[in-house]
């Protein structure tokens, strides 16, 4: 009867065994299927490895990670199982190792095979990509193995340290979120509601991306890169890989650890090891204490903050942190729990709550006045100058990252504008930043990055008044801030290139010899060179010359304003009529989508739509007088025009005979 019993439980486990090797051979051949036929299809924008339109290998590899985990050792969660296997006359370690290898074995091999079979296959077809086929096949393996083995890792201690299949697949929930939740979403808003100036903390996304397993893997393998040319040359930063190791050894080590500690008779239970019982205990506590910091801290108005609220934060976190632990306690004693059996770890968890949320605005105020001095250069931008309204309505909100990054890269001042920007924004922080009054009276903010001598950046949004804007003119009149402004005026031998003039209703070519091209452009650079940060507020450009360059085919826009004297001199003798705008074009009808309240549980909100046609030729031309062509409305701030409504006027082209779609915003009413 007991080798019957043992014959059978021999055949469940073989059985484990064949699913993991058809798990992991399966999936990985299926995957170099799909990729082979992609390939044979597209090979400029298809990889099978690095890159970021793999196909989802990167998940494959975490998915598989966790579930061959799992699997090879599920004999941990079943009491009669593990008597079965202890009874046999082999080493408990032997037992658990050789499932490690056999789990190993059976995703490394095939994803090794797979690559090198597609490495081939593309190399064989793709010859931009036989140059590259050897090291981007081998980085591939490499970046996709270690994903592997950080999810792999992850998944057997979990297994290890808990008694159960539920127990289990939460506290591995809790080991891949718990980093990114802390370093991603709770930090970053306890110093978005604790600091004025805050913007970004490069150390707070570095964090992320190497204690998070999901974005580390991201990271190594190429995920934000596209092009292809990026893509087969792409290495993983040394950061990143040394990170990833660490992943895998630090959690190699608690395996082995665990796996000599690890106490059978509590299998069945939440946890097997009593330390692992105690520190998850410790972090999720303290993790939800401090979220609870941050929810609480969302309320506040971070340039009022008062001691009174900084302790109702505080010890709302502790009371949360200590309810939380409870709970714990609860989960993992039953009904004959005994919350208080562990005062420390109440202790500890609640202190550092306390420390933690008490760190934020201990620390406000110095970090609301840093002033780097010695940065080798600074990146400005305002939000409002020198951007279209659509992006002046993403990057207000704070929360937009790539048009400010952009920027911040754009205008990064090194010389005369960096000693003009330094004695701008010493004159705004030796403001009192912390008073409600100039938090209330701001009309825009300054996103600033300061590059330090180490390589290191420091970020900061400052928010600025109406005076503090007009006082930026300091910088904006720097030649180094113009030059950047307004590219144009670097652009050299033009004589070649392509000039067309237009007014963002219809363009025009000019017919002018490469002599009058650079005595235009000479005119726009002394027109730019006079050119006062005041004037921006009076008028908008009255239209741009588009410069089509004759060698890389490259386009820039010099806008022109009405007060460039110079150039619409010039412009006027090579038969543009600079003054001409959408009025006095044939507009055939303007329509006018806009909104109206309606009605809710909440009070009126917007939600309601109509639209307006005007097709009367007094009401064509009165409403036409207002409206403003919206690709001429590049300083939102400094001249801001109504784009409540959507509006379209339909301009008849009488050279062509055609209808011209204009999209449009109003003036504001004085």
């Amino acid at each position: 009867m007991t080798s019957a019993k043992c014959f059978i439980n021999w055949v469940k486990e073989a059985g484990r065994g064949h699913l993991v090797a058809a798990l992991g051979w399966g999936t990985l051949i299926l995957y170099g299927v799909l990729a082979v036929t992609r390939l044979s299809f597209d090979t400029e924008n298809t990889f099978f490895g690095i890159g970021g339109t793999a196909l989802d290998l990167r998940w494959i590899c975490m998915g598989l990670g966790l579930l061959t985990a799992f699997i090879e050792f599920f004999y941990l969660f079943h009491q009669k199982q593990q008597d079965f296997y202890y009874s046999l006359p082999v080493s408990r370690g032997t037992i658990f190792w050789s499932r490690y290898v056999h789990g190993l074995f059976n995703v490394i091999v095939p994803l090794m095979f797979i690559m090198a079979v597609c490495g081939i296959y593309q190399a064989a077809i793709d010859l931009q990509f036989g140059v590259y086929a050897g090291s981007y096949t081998l980085k591939s393996i490499f970046v996709y193995a270690v994903s592997f083995l950080i999810f792999y890792h992850i998944g057997i201690l979990c297994a290890v340290i808990c008694g159960n299949i539920i127990s289990a697949v939460v506290v591995c929930a809790v080991m891949i979120l718990y980093f990114p939740i802390l370093t991603g979403n709770i930090c970053p808003a306890l110093s978005r509601n604790y600091f004025v100036t805050y913007y970004k903390n490069p150390f707070l996304e570095w964090l992320y991306t190497v204690l998070s397993p999901e974005r580390l893997t991201a990271d190594l393998t190429g995920m934000s890169v596209f092009e292809k040319p990026f893509v087969l040359t792409f290495t993983p930063e040394i950061s990143s890989v040394a990170a990833a190791v660490l992943w895998i050894v630090v959690l190699f080590g608690f395996i082995v650890l665990a796996q000599r500690k690890r106490k059978t008779e509590r299998t069945g239970r939440i946890f097997t090891l009593a330390p692992a019982e105690q520190t998850v205990q410790i972090l999720v506590s303290f993790l939800a204490g401090l979220w609870m910091c941050s929810f609480l801290s969302d309320f506040l108005d971070p340039a009022s903050v008062g001691i009174g609220s900084i302790i109702g934060c505080t010890v709302g976190g502790v009371v949360i942190a200590l309810a939380v632990h409870l709970l714990l306690e609860y989960a993992v004693q039953g009904t004959e729990v005994k919350f208080f059996r562990r005062k420390w770890q109440l202790v500890l968890s609640a202190a550092a709550v306390i420390v933690a949320g008490l760190a934020f605005p201990a620390g406000a105020s110095a970090y609301d006045t840093l002033f780097p001095e010695n940065a080798e250069s600074i990146g400005i931008s305002i939000d409002g100058i020198g951007m279209d309204c659509s992006t002046y309505a993403e990057v207000s909100g704070n929360q937009e990252k790539y048009e400010t990054a952009a920027q911040l890269r754009r205008y990064q001042l090194k010389g005369e504008g960096r000693t003009a920007v330094l004695t701008w924004l010493q004159e705004i922080i030796r403001e009192d930043i912390g008073e409600s009054s100039m938090a209330d009276s701001s009309c825009t903010r300054a996103k600033v990055c300061y590059y330090m001598p180490d390589g290191g950046t420091h970020y900061r949004s400052y928010p600025l008044t109406r005076e503090q804007v007009e006082m930026f003119a300091s910088v904006y009149e720097t030649d180094e801030y113009k030059r950047i402004a307004y590219p144009a005026v670097k652009l050299e031998d033009v004589s070649e290139d392509r000039f067309t003039w237009e007014d963002s209703v219809r363009g025009t070519a000019l017919q002018i010899t490469g002599d009058q091209k650079e005595a235009l452009l000479d005119a726009y650079r002394q027109d730019v060179s006079e050119l006062k940060m005041e004037q921006l507020g009076e008028e908008l450009p009255c239209g741009y010359t588009r410069i089509r360059s004759s060698s890389d085919g490259s386009i820039t826009n010099m806008f022109v304003y009405p007060f460039f004297e110079l150039t619409c001199d010039l412009l006027k003798e090579y038969g543009i009529d600079t003054e001409k705008r959408l009025a006095d074009y044939k507009v055939d009808s303007i329509e006018v989508l806009d909104s109206y309240p309606v009605s809710s549980a909440n009070g009126p909100v917007s939600g309601g739509m109509y639209t307006l046609h005007y097709e009367k030729e007094d009401e064509v031309e009165a409403f036409s007088q207002n409206l403003i062509p919206e690709e001429l409305d590049i300083q939102p701030l400094l001249y801001p025009l109504d784009h409540s409504a959507e509006i379209e006027a339909l301009v008849v082209d009488e050279e062509t005979n055609s209808i011209l779609h204009v999209s449009c915003a109003q003036k504001r009413s004085e």
